[in-house]
């Protein structure tokens, strides 16, 4: 080989050398701008899971994924791993999410049990049952009253405020309208329909509502939240 074919060699050899440094470079240039999590907030009971879908935008070449990062602020409440999260005990966690330096967050809630209804029809038999022995004449189921009876279960439930105060700071009655009379009674924590309803009897000023004979109507609910239940009972006349 001679020498001038040996240089022309070299200088080939150079050229495709800066070349490939130079494509090696751009690979490795893309910028992470922004992550988000598509939920800003989610609701679980104890045992289940579900997986957190992201989004994410960049500059240059596409960033490997291999990069992203989970990390929950309540390990004992919920864990996570590769974005889904799993509900281990009630409580609340912060769960984030972290690429290329950009992160984003989603509150996480794990109930102990799902909200539910609890069938409240054994408590009107109860009720009249007691009304029997008084020997006043029995109520009559209502079906308004059963629906203002579940609003007042159902928000004592979620807020925790077991109170005969509504929380827009008024009174539980005013949700029975007209001129009448009126009356309501508020229980936590009692099972079953022959529960709550010995608990009012055996309260004076709850027994006195029951028996109260201007009252001719009556509306019961129960709504169950975190495993503790919250029971109304709502009197009219007509």
């Amino acid at each position: 080989m001679t020498r001038a074919l040996r240089s022309t060699l070299i200088v080939l050899i150079a050229i495709m050398t800066l070349a490939i440094a130079t494509v090696t470079v751009s690979a490795a240039s893309g910028k992470v701008t922004s992550v988000d999590i598509k939920k800003a907030s989610t609701t679980l009971t104890v045992g289940k899971s579900e997986g957190l879908a992201i989004s994410y935008a960049y500059q240059g070449a596409r960033p490997s994924t291999s990069g992203i990062k989970w990390t929950s602020s309540n390990t004992a409440a919920v864990k996570v791993t590769n974005g889904t999260v799993i509900a281990k005990k009630a409580g609340t966690s912060t769960v984030t999410v972290t690429f290329g330096g950009q992160k984003d967050t989603c509150k996480v809630t794990v109930k102990a049990t799902p909200d539910r209804w609890i069938n409240a029809n054994a408590a009107y038999t109860e009720l009249n049952n007691y009304r029997k022995k008084a020997k006043v004449a029995a109520l009559k189921k209502d079906a308004k009253l059963e629906k203002i009876a579940q609003i007042r279960a159902k928000e004592m439930a979620l807020t925790g405020k077991f109170s005969h105060t509504r929380p827009n700071g008024k009174s539980g009655l005013t949700l029975i309208t007209g001129n009448k009379h009126k009356g309501e009674n508020i229980a936590k924590g009692q099972k079953t329909c022959k529960e709550v309803s010995k608990a009012w009897y055996n309260s004076k000023g709850h027994r006195t509502n029951m028996l109260r004979k201007q009252f001719t109507k009556v509306g019961i609910a129960c709504y169950e939240h975190n495993g503790v239940t919250y029971w109304a009972q709502v009197f009219s006349s007509n």
